[in-house]
């Protein structure tokens, strides 16, 4: 990753010089396709292209402009370059540029989490994503699945957040901190 680390950090730097992104973005992952030689390459089967490089992106919700990217390198050795790979991580480095602004950011259950969602809230910064069912943060009465009518809702008001759970075909867990 190093002898292009350079221009991947000068295209990023651009990419956010030249646009300012609209109050609602988005974070999740892609795959570009790549079948070379790379230590980092991915194979994810669920990805139609299934091996490539992993890359996090934060792109505006309504242009779908990429303002901010992120290679997945893999685990890195000590150094200048190690990173943490874990989610909350990844959200906090891309949503850096845009923290304090009063945007929001939704996100999938791969990168969602309650306490994430009071951090970026305690920013300036609301977050809309879907929580996966076995979080600890989510109250014991929401996941009570299969009991309560379809299409019914049932709300759990935090300090500073909602947690909304709706009853579907499948269960849906929903975390909003914009109080």
């Amino acid at each position: 990753m190093v002898p292009i680390r350079d221009i991947f950090e000068e295209f990023v730097g651009y990419c956010q010089a030249n646009y300012q992104v609209g109050e609602n973005v988005t974070i999740d992952e892609m795959l570009e396709a790549f079948r070379g030689r790379c230590k980092f390459r991915q194979y994810i089967p669920s990805k139609p292209a299934r091996y490539g490089i992993k890359v996090y992106a934060l792109v505006d919700s309504s242009e779908f402009y990429t303002f901010n990217l992120e290679i997945y390198a893999g685990k890195q050795p000590k150094g200048p370059f190690q990173t943490d790979n874990k989610a909350v991580s990844v959200v906090k480095r891309l949503a850096e540029p845009i923290l304090n602004t009063g945007r929001n950011i939704t996100m999938d259950n791969y990168f969602t989490s309650v306490p994430l969602a009071l951090d970026l809230l305690e920013k300036r910064t609301t977050l809309v994503g879907t929580l996966r069912k076995n979080k600890r943060e989510i109250p014991p009465l929401l996941l009570e699945m299969g009991q309560r009518q379809v299409r019914s809702s049932m709300f759990a008001f935090l300090r500073r957040g909602i947690i909304l759970s709706q009853e579907k075909k499948e269960h849906f867990i929903t975390v909003n901190n914009a109080f």
